[in-house]
């Protein structure tokens, strides 16, 4: 490897690449246990991410003429997911500036368009790293998603990883979500969550699914109380959420209409990650009541960080 080469890592919720002496986490929406490339290659899928589901039988697969194992996994709870209208909540689309101890290194946006009763929705981000004069590092991520009655019924992911490309698909078929990944493919016995954080409901099940890998990933969150987090629209007050379980060191804050407005994660050298909204819905100006007297409160389980945690 070249000192101006990046080599890609992953840990937690995103990859780590090391160029040269820094060691950058890159925001890809999805976390497992670091290993090196030649392990990576020996070892199956559950040995690098954890069985979360159980499997319990077998079902045909129209489109591909396979016999797949369905994991069962248990379906979000409907009275705790809110309704969640993104273009109504962040007129039209959302964007993060994305920055690594005070560099801005590229920008994450999220598209939204309703036609008929589908609702679509792209992620895109692109982030580079640059050493001296030289793009020593690039990200690409790019997903679709297709939403109706509340569900996703169809997602698509690719992402670009400093040239090396990978693919995710899923789709919703009688009541069960059938993923296609780079490790395989499986069925889950009910929908789950796509890592894209837009839709406050991601943070409320136990199971989602990790559009960098195909692969299930079990979750846990400790809710951590009301912080005041500055926008380029203005300050608003947030519900600060801390990720455990398979997502470790990432936290995400919501305002008081379930509006994503930030989120951090740490680098493998300890260096913070920060997406800093730099048009979420809100208008300019704007500081919204606080959190605590509003919707978030009424949406959130009963759990608190201590929960979490077992203790």
């Amino acid at each position: 490897m070249t000192p101006i080469r990046g080599r890609l890592f992953t840990k937690g919720l995103f990859p780590v690449v090391s160029v040269a002496s820094v060691l950058l986490a890159v925001p890809a929406f999805a976390q497992e246990s670091a290993l090196p490339d030649a392990a990576q290659e020996r070892a199956t899928p559950n040995d690098v991410t954890p069985t979360v589901a159980t499997p319990t039988v077998a079902t045909p697969d129209q489109a591909s003429n396979m016999v797949l194992e369905v994991q069962s996994i248990n379906a979000p709870e409907a009275e705790k997911i809110p309704k969640v209208d993104p273009i109504a909540l962040y007129g039209g689309d959302v964007v993060f500036d994305v920055y690594r101890k005070g560099t801005k290194i590229g920008e994450h946006r999220t598209r939204f368009q309703r036609t008929g009763d589908d609702l679509t929705v792209t992620s895109q981000m692109d982030l580079n790293v640059d050493v001296l004069f030289f793009t020593a590092y690039s990200f690409k991520y790019d997903s679709t998603e297709v939403w109706r009655d509340d569900k996703p019924v169809a997602v698509a992911v690719t992402v670009d990883d400093n040239g090396k490309i990978a693919k995710t698909t899923a789709r919703l078929e009688d009541g069960l979500f059938k993923v296609d990944g780079p490790r395989g493919s499986f069925i889950a016995s009910d929908w789950v969550f796509p890592t894209n954080h837009w839709h406050r409901g991601q943070a409320m099940t136990g199971t989602i699914l990790n559009t960098l890998n195909g692969r299930l990933a079990k979750v846990e969150l400790a809710h951590n109380g009301i912080d005041r987090v500055e926008t380029a629209q203005g300050s608003v007050d947030a519900e600060h959420l801390t990720y455990t379980g398979q997502l470790k060191d990432v936290d995400v804050w919501y305002d008081a209409d379930n509006r994503w407005v930030k989120m951090t994660f740490k680098a493998k050298d300890g260096s913070l990650i920060e997406y800093r909204c730099h048009s979420c819905g809100l208008a300019p100006g704007e500081a919204t009541t606080m959190a605590g007297d509003a919707k978030i409160s009424d949406a959130l389980p009963e759990q608190s960080a201590k929960d979490s945690s077992g203790n």
